[in-house]
């Protein structure tokens, strides 16, 4: 009898002191755990909101006038200004003129105003054909105007403008190149 006693005490002492390891076991795993780490890079400075894929579209009585799109949107609250990167204005043609898409590297979306600026290599191209090129674009959203200060090219079938400075009218597709122009002709539009 008494080494069965001596058994079950033995067999107590045993369940407690596997209790025990169990126990530190689990209390030494939850602190070597390590806190995840953020995958969230920190925005930089005067950036309070930044985007992927940005897309905004402009209308005016039910009607699209134009879709900015960008890869990426910084927005700085202060300024009111988002800085866009890799960027694509589509302009929506009304009474038949078709649209009119603008490429460039960067772009500052003016919110209070809605003007656009374009910049870095900045390509539109018509769904008539034609085509400019400049490297600073100005839109300005009232007057639903594109223009420039800067050396602006122009080609259509057959026909290539140069001059500086460029004022193109969206909806009428009025387009003036305002000095130093330069035309070339080529007959048969080669």
């Amino acid at each position: 009898m008494h080494n069965f006693n001596n058994f079950k005490r033995f067999l107590g002492v045993l369940a407690v002191v596997a209790s025990l390891l169990v126990v530190a076991t689990i209390l030494f795993r939850m602190q070597q755990e390590v806190a995840p780490k953020l995958s969230v890079r920190k925005l930089p400075l005067q950036v309070d909101v930044s985007l992927q894929k940005f897309h905004y579209t402009e209308t005016k009585q039910g009607i699209k006038r134009w879709e900015l799109t960008a890869e990426r949107a910084d927005y700085n609250k202060q300024a009111d200004i988002s800085y866009l990167s890799g960027v694509i204005m589509l302009v929506h043609g009304a009474g038949g003129v078709g649209d009119l898409q603008i490429t460039a590297q960067r772009a500052e979306y003016h919110n209070g105003t809605r003007d656009v600026v374009l910049t870095g290599d900045v390509r539109g191209k018509s769904s008539k054909g034609y085509q400019f090129f400049a490297p600073r674009v100005d839109y300005v959203a009232a007057r639903s105007l594109l223009k420039s200060s800067e050396r602006v090219r122009m080609t259509d079938i057959g026909s290539e403008l140069e001059g500086t400075g460029m004022e193109y009218y969206t909806q009428t597709r009025k387009f003036k190149l305002l000095k130093d122009v330069s035309a070339v002709y080529r007959q048969g539009g080669e």
